[in-house]
């Protein structure tokens, strides 16, 4: 048995991560002290029975785990996806991979190495693997909840290679069949502080928690949560690239819709992401505002920028290169626009913010 999990992870904090949505509980694991979190998450599960892959694992055969893979190339997306660019090495040194993720999230928090945190499959052998740990000579302790393995950087190792720099600080919690991993201790060390209720976490922010539970059903979603999002998307900026290089009479429609109507308003929040509707992606933007009547108010002027933007990639209107939308709708105290990608390649949305190349996404 592995040494004392047993007893360390039990406990009402667990718990209550295990009873939240995916995207609740990876707030939950986020210090607001992080006020600008940047959010990648993967939802494996859907993706594997969108594909008819529902009993896929690491031990089934190459071709059925890199049509996984291959997916996220066109029909779907992978926000997340610790070890991919390593497929298959990883189930092979570790006993575990992408196809035994239930989900997954990568955190980039400010000044620290990208974190990952992986929701296991009931089927992985979760003492096995803290086994292989200890036999590649990591250190362990038991911290906040959580068993701790670390090991010094060491690029000779066979086990390094085949997986991500990040494994060398994995935190093992028992209990929500999670890993946190990180380059850094220190990420983990605020991961697992977070979880422990040692700090305020962004699951305590109630604005943050209606907009996960709004996109609680993507399989896929970048989530931007902070009012910093909103001047990431600087109005001045992406004006002056399009005015400057976009073909004239798309930049003169482009200013005329800013000048018509009502002044925008700035929102707190922003995702971008998609769902598998009768087995065609549609793509999901949420700007996340304070209020229902900021929302309604910004509405008609985002849709208008969604439908007749000019990217700043592409120079090209979004309608014809990258989406089309479905529909603009109010939800809560969010606009949503519905999209359909281009080839329906929802990758092509994701692109969007990674580039900051969405004009319906300025901030006043």
């Amino acid at each position: 048995m592995m040494k004392g999990i047993g007893l360390v992870l039990l406990g009402l904090v667990g718990s209550a991560l295990a009873s939240a949505g995916p995207l609740e509980t990876v707030l939950g694991l986020i210090p607001a002290q992080f006020e600008t979190p940047f959010i990648a998450f993967t939802n494996w599960a859907r993706i594997r029975a969108d594909e008819g892959l529902e009993d896929l694992t690491s031990q089934s055969s190459l071709e059925e785990r890199r049509a996984l893979l291959l997916s996220t190339t066109t029909r779907q997306a992978a926000p997340s996806a610790f070890g991919a660019s390593r497929f298959p090495l990883p189930a092979t040194a570790w006993g575990w991979d992408t196809a035994d993720h239930v989900w997954e999230v990568n955190l980039v928090l400010d000044s620290f190495p990208p974190l990952w945190v992986i929701h296991l499959a009931e089927w992985v052998d979760i003492e096995a693997l803290a086994g292989r740990f200890r036999d590649r000579g990591f250190s362990e302790e038991a911290l906040l909840g959580a068993v701790v393995f670390r090991h010094p950087l060491d690029l000779t190792a066979d086990w390094l290679r085949v997986t991500e720099l990040a494994i060398l600080n994995t935190a093992i919690l028992l209990e929500e069949r999670l890993l946190v991993m990180c380059s850094s201790p220190g990420g983990v060390e605020a991961v697992l502080a977070a979880r422990a209720g040692e700090v305020p976490t962004w699951a305590d922010v109630p604005w943050a928690v209606s907009l996960a539970q709004l996109i609680e059903r993507v399989s896929g979603a970048v989530v931007l949560p902070g009012p910093s999002t909103c001047l990431s998307f600087s109005g001045s900026d992406v004006l002056s690239t399009l005015l400057s290089s976009a073909p004239g009479e798309a930049s003169r429609r482009l200013k005329a819709l800013l000048e018509e109507g009502s002044p925008l308003q700035p929102y707190v929040g922003l995702a971008a992401g998609y769902e598998t509707q009768d087995g065609e992606a549609v793509g999901l933007f949420v700007l996340h505002y304070l209020t229902e009547e900021m929302a309604v108010a910004d509405l008609p002027a985002r849709k208008a920028l969604a439908e007749e933007g000019v990217s700043v990639v592409t120079r090209a209107p979004y309608r014809e290169s990258v989406f089309t939308v479905r529909e603009a709708t109010v939800e809560g105290t969010s606009v949503v626009l519905r999209v359909d990608p281009t080839n329906g390649q929802p990758s092509r949305l994701l692109h969007m913010v990674y580039r900051r190349d969405m004009v319906f996404a300025i901030c006043p």
